[in-house]
């Protein structure tokens, strides 16, 4: 017979059944009830401890352990529906390539994970050969991802109460390396988009380079969040890249959703486009695909993530401009507005980041403008300094007194 008892912790009613394991060894298992800790939620709280001996009587109660790689794989097929399609790929891509395989080379139950396990699996990834395209080590940063993941994995488990705290929580990660971003300097950009004149890419380039857009949210632009009258651009709809297929999402954030000034230079490209997209539509007829978005082909089709990328990357790579990526036009921006004496929190509002501390983090080091204030400030003190150690000290003769 399964018994059973209720415990507080962390201001939450426990339910903790008495369970053995195959050895008849005694396995006391804690169940969160999701309850807070009051005299009026006990009964609540004591009819879910019921509930779960009566579910663990049905099992005999015996505790039966779950194979590591075998939950991660159950725990795929339960968010999928709970997470955004591109945030489920990431997540199939790291499980599936790496932490799976892993876990079937080196099997160890779910409820017998400790942190040094997972410490374990970290910084075997700091090995050659575990960038499966590369063949190089993966950088810490791609490690905190799997962590991520894993950390995840872990919180759900603990929640359906198959352990009763996530290891996770406690695991050490591989020391990150502060990100510090490529960027060009204003010049270069200009070089940058001679390179693009006639390419395909050539709009949703110009428009990174403008306004520091995200891959996602320049493809996703649509002509109904384009006001020529108010000369605004309305950021609030994304083109991701499914395995199904390309889709429209929302803005990563809450702060992505933002609505721009359109500049003379953006006015331009996008009534060009505009007539262009209308010239093509009339001479192809039933040929041209028609659709609302704005950086499209020739023939009216949207331009794809994927394609936008391996472009960018062919053209860079092959002048004579740093090697940088698409996303890194985002970072010139923020740079070359900082340079240009923007604040922090107006660079913040035009790349849309969810916070002045984003920016900050990620652009602290490029923001000269202040630092040359500070200098500048320090230089006339110094100069005031040396200006009153070079004044002659005036000597007021007294004068004497005659005598009586």
């Amino acid at each position: 017979m399964v018994t059973g008892n209720l415990q507080v912790k962390k201001g939450y009613y426990y339910a903790v059944i008495n369970l053995k394991d195959e050895n008849e060894k005694r396995i006391p298992k804690w169940i969160s009830t999701g309850i807070a800790a009051t005299e009026k939620n006990r009964k609540a709280a004591e009819n879910f401890l019921a509930d779960e001996i009566h579910h663990w009587n049905e099992r005999k109660g015996i505790f039966v352990k779950t194979n590591l790689a075998e939950y991660f794989e159950f725990w795929l097929t339960t968010i999928q529906n709970e997470v955004r399609p591109n945030t489920y790929r990431g997540y199939c891509g790291n499980m599936r390539k790496h932490i799976i395989p892993y876990f079937k080379a080196h099997p160890i139950a779910l409820q017998d994970v400790t942190p040094y396990v997972l410490e374990d699996y970290y910084y075997s990834l700091l090995c050659p050969k575990s960038n499966l395209i590369n063949g190089a080590a993966l950088s810490a940063t791609t490690i905190s991802h799997h962590h991520q993941n894993i950390s995840k994995a872990f919180a759900d488990a603990v929640r359906r109460g198959l352990i009763s705290v996530n290891p996770a929580s406690a695991a050490r990660l591989p020391k990150k390396e502060k990100f510090r971003p490529e960027f060009l300097n204003n010049n270069e950009v200009g070089e940058m988009l001679k390179l693009f004149e006639g390419n395909t890419v050539e709009l949703p380039v110009r428009l990174c380079a403008i306004y520091g857009l995200r891959r996602s949210e320049v493809l996703g632009l649509k002509w109904k969040n384009i006001d020529f009258f108010k000369k605004s651009i309305t950021v609030c709809e994304t083109l991701q890249q499914g395995e199904h297929g390309d889709y429209t999402d929302t803005t990563k954030t809450e702060s992505s959703f933002r609505t721009l000034p359109m500049t003379i230079r953006a006015e331009k490209l996008l009534r060009e486009q505009k007539e262009r997209q209308n010239t093509n539509r009339g001479l192809m007829g039933s040929y041209y695909t028609d659709s609302d978005y704005v950086c499209t082909r020739a023939n009216g089709t949207v331009i794809t993530p994927n394609y936008l990328t391996r472009v960018f990357h062919n053209v860079i790579s092959h002048s004579n401009l740093p090697n940088i990526r698409l996303h890194d036009l985002r970072h010139s921006v923020a740079s070359n507005l900082l340079n240009a004496g923007f604040s922090v929190v107006q660079v913040q509002e035009w790349l849309g980041h969810s916070s002045a501390a984003t920016t900050l983090n990620f652009y602290a080091h490029a923001d000269k403008s202040s630092k040359m204030q500070i200098a500048e400030a320090l230089d006339c003190l110094d100069k005031k300094k040396n200006q009153k150690q070079k004044t002659p000290i005036k000597v007021h003769k007294v004068k004497k007194k005659k005598a009586c």
